[in-house]
């Protein structure tokens, strides 16, 4: 059993004469093992355990703990890799790099040629935030890492979909309960798809406030409130 375990667990540790000392107390674990601790931690236990005292509240902000859980959120995603943060979460209150500016704006779209300075930078990521899906405040949370976890499960919960995201992804279609043996489909920008049984079609998306459209060909596709965090 370790250090870390035995305190963790009120284990009593022996003298060299093989009297018990008296325990450990919490309080006086080092920051470096509780973060040991708090790895364990899910996202929710986390944020509860933030509001026990300062200490803790800053140790629950560790950029660590929270790039840890967005390895396990991005997991099996399109577009997102390890080590990037959310392309489309808000990050007016937090600090970033010059590299992950340009790597943000990049992966939005924004062309950054000629823009060079930190500031204007700054000011480019702002002005090309998308706007939040979820019609709620949130409370301001100043950690970048922890920023994108929470703007990226924000974002998974919204029921609206947008042209670009259509192309920019590859689906599992399903007919009749049962996924296509012939693989994930692209719908290309400008409406156009490629079916392996028609060849080239057109496919369009109808607004609809209760459920997604896709118009495809002659058929309709509904699209599920499937859980869009991958952007």
């Amino acid at each position: 059993m370790s250090c870390l375990q035995g305190c963790a667990c009120g284990a009593q540790f022996l003298s060299g004469r093989g009297r018990a000392r008296p325990m450990v107390s919490t309080h006086e674990l080092l920051d470096e093992c509780w973060l040991r601790v708090l790895f364990c931690f899910s996202a929710s236990e986390l944020c509860a355990h933030a509001r026990l005292s300062k200490r803790f509240h800053s140790l629950t902000n560790e950029d660590d703990l929270w790039i840890a859980l967005c390895k396990l959120l991005w997991a099996g995603k399109q577009r997102v890799k390890n080590g990037e943060l959310f392309r489309n979460g808000d990050y007016s209150l937090v600090r970033l790099s010059v590299p992950e500016c340009k790597s943000l704006l990049l992966r939005r779209g924004v062309d950054i040629a000629g823009i060079t300075e930190k500031p204007e930078l700054l000011d480019v990521v702002q002005a090309s935030t998308p706007p939040l899906w979820v019609r709620q405040p949130r409370p301001p949370i100043l950690v970048k890492w922890k920023t994108s976890f929470a703007c990226a499960v924000e974002d998974s919960r919204r029921q609206e979909i947008t042209e670009e995201e259509i192309a920019e992804l590859r689906w599992q279609l399903v007919y009749h309960g049962q996924p296509s043996s012939l693989g994930l489909r692209n719908f290309q920008k400008g409406g156009v798809y490629m079916s392996p049984h028609l060849g080239e079609t057109r496919w369009s998306l109808d607004v609809n406030p209760e459920e997604g459209i896709l118009t495809l060909g002659a058929g309709r596709l509904v699209l599920p409130r499937a859980r869009c965090m991958c952007r």
